[in-house]
């Protein structure tokens, strides 16, 4: 694929606006060939009509100058984005060091060491140690001028620096090594010790300690882990080893201002894995603390975190028999709150508001929500991943159920073979190819959701036999069929399920 092409592809279509503004910032052409080249280039066109339709004759040279420029504007643009993006303080360093390096340059030198003392006193405050490093660096490189500090003051904090960035260097190593470690267990299934493989790589490289001494890497461990875990669906391994690395963290060493973001995010991750292993009640008592941690220092994560605060607050409440509570919380997101979110955020609100309403059996509403989704599955799949739109594709299969359109399930059950097909073999997926094989069994004998023969079929094929660790969303679909078989209400269904052993179903 073309470069220039590849490039583009990676812009979102709110990227492309942006950039489209951008572009013609200066206002200093009426007409722009260099915009004019993007949005052939958006719109796919092949190169050759591409320079037909930029020039009456061909250019080669005039073609490949405007290329140029093009990418000259997009590598502009996207460096922009970065930085107004970035919440970890290095782009607002990196921006200070090259002030203050123009600075020096000018001969303004007082500026200058002011502008370099606030780097690093920023990157102090965020521990960004190899930043710090260049910052010495050009500290000493300056330090002839009038307004420098002592050289052998400089070289006594470059040098107790050059310790932290040789510990941080360390900590990154044990965390591939670690990374490959889990990955191997995740590609060949294998179930393993957490703890003895993730300990044993941190003493092997000397940082068993050192490690809960820097947020940031112990946070990457569990993230990696945590994600691993999912992939896997095995939440009940992962809650107690990531409690455990927590509590010590927080009685040990504690957590300050500029690591602040870690302990969010960790206590999100124990509050997510214990909600994922039906312990509504004291996922919502962590929840409780990370709003408290996301009111502190002036609210400055609270944004960026609460969206996965409020979907998993209403997770909760819909399994502790406050579902209207659910969909109010959702519901009344403001819309300029819902603006701020990323797309991935946006969907994941109107997909949960969908399965609140469906449990209230306001299956109307559930259905005028998702049609708001209104992006092809390979759009969906790229955004927000393969098994997201697996389950937005069964929940729409059991709502045109539950309203009557019969044509419309085994339409979409037909696309939902042929699309998931390549999954079905997977360990984790067999029992969603059974589940949608059981409704079309039921679409064509109706009746025989009352035989005593189908529904022992459906506790031998569907049900884990190891029921504290079945996945709770799988517990859902489950939950839809036993109320048929049933004839009983769906919601009430799923409750006594997700609050009941698996042996007593």
């Amino acid at each position: 694929m073309d470069k220039l092409q590849e490039l583009v592809n990676t812009l979102s279509e709110d990227d492309k606006r942006e950039f489209r503004i951008f572009i013609n910032r200066q206002k200093s052409k009426k007409q722009r060939k260099d915009l004019d080249l993007f949005e052939l280039i958006n719109n796919q066109t092949p190169v050759k009509i591409i320079q037909e339709k930029l020039y009456k004759t061909p250019n080669k040279v005039a073609y490949h100058t405007l290329r140029k420029r093009l990418l000259k504007h997009l590598t502009d643009f996207i460096v922009l984005k970065q930085i107004d993006s970035d919440t970890t303080a290095t782009s607002s360093i990196a921006g200070l060091v090259s002030l203050a390096t123009y600075l020096f340059k000018q001969k303004s030198e007082d500026f200058g060491w002011r502008t370099l003392e606030k780097a690093e006193q920023i990157a102090i405050e965020n521990e960004h140690y190899e930043l710090l490093n260049n910052i010495y660096h050009l500290q000493i490189d300056e330090s002839n001028s009038e307004f420098s500090p002592d050289i052998n003051t400089i070289y006594e904090k470059w040098k107790n620096n050059k310790q932290l960035v040789d510990e941080n260097e360390k900590a990154n190593i044990a965390y591939n090594f670690i990374k490959k470690e889990l990955n191997n267990i995740r590609i060949k299934g294998e179930d393993k010790d957490l703890e003895k493989i993730i300990t044993k790589l941190l003493k092997k490289y000397g940082i068993n300690d050192l490690v809960y001494q820097r947020p940031h890497i112990l946070y990457k461990v569990l993230d990696l882990t945590r994600r691993v875990m999912l992939s896997k669906k095995d939440f009940y391994n992962f809650e107690p080893y990531i409690i455990k690395t927590y509590e010590k963290l927080e009685s040990s060493f504690g957590f300050s201002k500029r690591n602040h973001f870690y302990k969010i995010n960790i206590l999100y991750m124990i509050s997510h894995i214990l909600y994922r292993n039906r312990r509504f009640e004291e996922s919502n008592k962590y929840l409780k603390e990370m709003l408290s941690g996301m009111n502190e220092y002036n609210k400055s994560y609270y944004q960026q975190f609460y969206p996965k605060y409020i979907m998993l607050q209403a997770a909760n409440f819909t399994y502790l028999n406050k579902n209207e509570k659910s969909i109010t919380l959702l519901s009344n997101v403001k819309e300029n709150e819902l603006k701020k979110m990323t797309t991935v955020e946006q969907f994941n609100i109107k997909i949960n508001l969908v399965v609140y309403y469906f449990n209230q059996a306001e299956y109307k509403k559930a259905n005028t929500i998702i049609q708001t989704l209104n992006h092809s599955d390979n759009w969906l799949e790229k955004k927000m991943g393969v098994e997201w739109v697996l389950k937005k594709n069964l929940i729409e299969i059991i709502l045109q159920f539950e309203l009557g359109n019969i044509d419309i399930v085994l339409n979409r059950i037909r696309s939902f073979e042929l699309n998931f097909s390549n999954l079905f073999n997977h360990p984790l997926y067999k029992r969603v190819n059974l589940f949608v094989q059981t409704i079309k069994t039921t679409i064509d004998t109706p009746d025989i959701m009352q035989s005593q023969v189908f529904i022992e079929n459906v506790k031998e094929t569907l049900v884990r036999q190891d029921s504290e660790q079945e996945d709770l969303q799988a517990m859902a679909f489950y939950a839809w069929l036993k109320a048929k078989m049933m004839k009983l209400n769906y919601y009430d269904v799923l409750l006594d399920i997700a609050n009941t052993k698996y042996e007593e179903l």
